[in-house]
């Protein structure tokens, strides 16, 4: 794999910026935190009815929920609408979730007083993962909440610094659910899998991990690659 970046004549992390980059000059939800919340404003309200990931990741959430302790204080990054949250919270201690999102926030704390679950709504810390700081937890966990980090090799740095014990990270692959990362460089437009290029910078950092696919049936009765990226910290 890293072959491919040495003639390019790239690394992964510039890959992942530069292609951050591009993307912001033609996407304004990529750079601007009102654009982005503003865009949420509107959806939030009817992600869930359109085409949600958790409810349909039994197998690979599974393998997850496996690893964790009663007594886990675990943090979830872009928890969204809260699918993945409602999943987690059963099997652990305490869950916080870091969501700049007012409007997505807002959803899950509706969907969270449905749900019927014991525990209390979790706490937000209202803030993009690159602008926090301090935090600690026994298991960080985060699903398709990358595509706003313009630098991935500092955040998963920053995620192997709060997470005692282990890292999730979920992440679609495949359109329409997950767009590769594509660049213009050296004349040639270039496209990798957003989990690809994540195990790719986390190679670069020389951290061991692994990456397992699942197969995911959505509510549209699409099929598509589903990737669990995780490392021990």
């Amino acid at each position: 794999m890293m072959k491919w970046y040495s003639e390019v004549g790239l690394t992964p992390a510039a890959y992942w910026t530069l292609a951050w980059e591009q993307a912001a000059q033609s996407d304004s939800r990529v750079s601007s935190d009102a654009e982005e919340e503003s865009y949420w404003q509107q959806h939030a309200p009817v992600y869930d009815e359109r085409n949600p990931l958790a409810p349909y990741t039994a197998e690979l959430m599974g393998s997850v929920i496996a690893s964790l302790r009663a007594d886990d204080e675990l943090i979830e990054v872009g928890p969204g609408t809260g699918g993945f949250t409602q999943l987690l919270a059963p099997h652990v201690g305490k869950l916080t979730v870091v969501e700049p999102s007012a409007a997505m926030y807002a959803i899950l704390a509706r969907n969270w007083e449905q749900s019927g679950l014991a525990q209390a709504v979790p706490e937000a810390i209202r803030t993009k993962w690159e602008e926090a700081s301090g935090l600690t937890c026994d298991v960080l966990f985060s699903a398709n909440a990358f595509y706003r980090i313009r630098d991935m090799k500092e955040s998963l740095a920053q995620m192997s610094h709060a997470a005692g014990r282990r890292v999730y990270l979920v992440q679609s692959i495949g359109v329409p659910f997950a767009h590769p990362l594509r660049a213009m460089h050296g004349g040639k437009q270039l496209e990798r899998s957003r989990a690809q290029v994540i195990c790719d910078i986390l190679q670069e950092m020389a951290i061991s991990h692994q990456m397992d696919t699942f197969a995911v049936q959505r509510k549209s009765g699409a099929v598509h690659n589903v990737a669990l990226i995780s490392w021990d910290t």
